[in-house]
């Protein structure tokens, strides 16, 4: 078996014993990027370390070793369905979880990209007029909460149960408290990047599974259904089976 062939070249063919060995290769990389660093994190926190780093290395290598091992995956479902003589178009369903997750992530980055540039604004004015800046939000609080209670006012005066603002909204909106803009920012990227990296693995992981089991009951088996000529249990099939 040439690993290098069986992992880099979509164009070649591999058996069935190849193509088993290669992708529990890739799930055994997968399930050790997923587990170790946040169960290693996990021990160190409860020995008294800090076990954050360790944590934060996980968050930022899972994505990586998914992207990688997913293009591989992509590679192997490619040669084991040439061999087999099968739509080699299928072996793009491996990356359907990948797309997917990567729409997601970009979605997600924008948003906290937005948010930061939100709360740098907010920080610029602050440090301009500390004083002005806190009085212009707590006017903005006094109003939100005469709004509020107007809300409920007319909501009880028509008989409809009023609705619970979520605790501590008003701040985050008027950048008060809840955005803690008396304290300097982290850097962008880190705290971006921090944020989106795990919408990756909340798609893909489930996404993956699903993958998994129709590569261990399709195309790990085809052709003939796991039996090859020359195996003991292998039967020619008839016309109206093929």
């Amino acid at each position: 078996m040439n690993w290098m062939h069986t992992l880099f070249d979509p164009t070649g063919k591999s058996p069935r014993l190849h193509f088993t060995r290669a992708w529990t290769l890739l799930f055994m990389l997968q399930l050790v990027v997923i587990l170790v660093p946040f169960a290693a994190a996990m021990v160190v926190n409860m020995a008294g370390g800090n076990g954050a780093p360790i944590g934060a290395f996980g968050v930022y290598a899972t994505p990586v070793v998914f992207i990688v091992t997913t293009l591989m995956s992509y590679v192997i479902h490619a040669r084991r369905l040439n061999d087999a003589g099968k739509w080699t178009i299928l072996a793009f369903l491996p990356l359907v979880p990948l797309v997917l997750a990567l729409v997601a992530f970009m979605g997600t980055a924008m948003g906290e990209i937005q948010k930061y540039d939100q709360r740098f604004e907010q920080r610029q004015e602050y440090l301009a007029n500390p004083e002005a800046y806190l009085e212009r939000q707590l006017e903005q609080s006094r109003k939100a909460q005469e709004a509020a209670k107007q809300r409920a006012a007319d909501a009880e005066a028509s008989g409809e149960e009023p609705k619970a603002q979520p605790r501590g909204q008003q701040n985050r909106r008027a950048g008060g408290p809840g955005m803690a803009v008396d304290k300097p920012l982290p850097a962008k990227a880190p705290t971006v990047l921090k944020a989106s990296l795990p919408t990756i693995q909340r798609i893909m992981i489930p996404l993956s599974a699903l993958v998994a089991i129709w590569s261990l009951l399709w195309v790990a088996r085809v052709p003939f259904f796991g039996t090859y000529p020359g195996d003991p249990d292998y039967r020619e099939r008839r016309g109206y089976e093929v």
